[in-house]
């Protein structure tokens, strides 16, 4: 990959970026400041101006990676997108063996360009999962509590505060009518336990990973929070999975719909639908 890119910045991302190390690590391109709610906006001139970037960098965390996505593969699906991991949470980038700034340097200065899988749930595409119900908060309370906890302590904590807090939805599943604490739709499939739930080892297998978190059994709560301390989420009967191409949410009403971490309400039914190739990714020559 060859040309002068263009690095957007969220200012904000990570609790704060160097702007001056980011100038200097990718010196041959333009890297420019953007606040969050203007960068749909920025994007979208850049694209269409008369002499376009040959690929797009954002440096920040999911939320900011998810909206670049959604303006690229709008409005120019043939330009790369190069994830910067800076935010507070980069799995997207972390999946494309984007780990440290170098890594994107490194795709930057010579990468390679790779399609991947996006997904999209009423019109509006994210990259990494989305969810109703109690997952989403269960995910982000577990990584705040990982800064003074280990890993495997801050998944139990975070699970037992949401399934003790968390309500039941009732939700139609491609018809068949549900009682679940959650429904997971992840863009290619996740893993198995619960710290294993925010990465995947491909994104190019043009599937939906479903899991369903059921909540009309005896004592659900408690033996769904067993399945976690004891790391058998997958050997679960609560837990039900599917993998497909599409699928329908139906709640009847308006719904809270997670999105690559970030959380927005939309009109049910939430028709859900994997874009296999859809989005061009820039990677390092050394990544898989």
């Amino acid at each position: 990959m060859t040309g002068r890119g263009t690095i957007i910045v969220n200012p904000h991302a990570g609790g704060g970026v160097d702007l001056d190390a980011l100038r200097e690590a990718f010196a041959e391109h333009d890297v420019e400041e953007c606040e969050p709610r203007e960068l749909a906006e920025r994007l979208q001139k850049l694209l269409a101006s008369e002499h376009p970037p040959a690929f797009v960098g954002v440096a920040g965390g999911d939320g900011s990676i998810r909206s670049a996505a959604e303006m690229i593969l709008e409005h120019s699906p043939q330009t790369p997108l190069l994830p910067v991991p800076e935010g507070t949470r980069n799995h997207f980038a972390r999946d494309l063996g984007l780990c440290e700034i170098d890594d994107a340097v490194a795709a930057a200065n010579g990468g390679l360009t790779r399609t991947v899988d996006a997904a999209s749930v009423n019109g509006t595409w994210f990259i990494n999962n989305s969810s109703i119900g109690v997952y989403p908060r269960l995910v982000a309370h577990r990584e705040a509590r990982e800064t003074d906890l280990p890993k495997g302590l801050a998944a139990i904590v975070a699970a037992w505060h949401q399934l003790r807090a968390g309500r039941r939805i009732a939700v139609s599943v491609d018809g068949d009518p549900v009682v679940a604490w959650a429904v997971f739709v992840g863009n290619n499939c996740y893993g198995d336990s619960l710290r294993e739930l925010t990465g995947r080892e491909r994104i190019d297998e043009g599937v939906l990973d479903v899991r369903i978190a059921h909540a009309d059994r005896n004592f659900s709560r408690m033996r769904i929070f067993g399945a976690v301390l004891f790391g058998r989420v997958e050997q679960s009967p609560l837990i039900e999975r599917r993998t497909c191409t599409t699928v329908a949410l139906d709640t009847g009403r308006v719904a809270h719909v997670a999105l690559d971490g970030e959380v927005v309400t939309m009109g049910s039914p939430l028709h859900y639908e994997v874009r296999p190739g859809a989005l061009t990714v820039l990677v390092s020559g050394e990544h898989p």
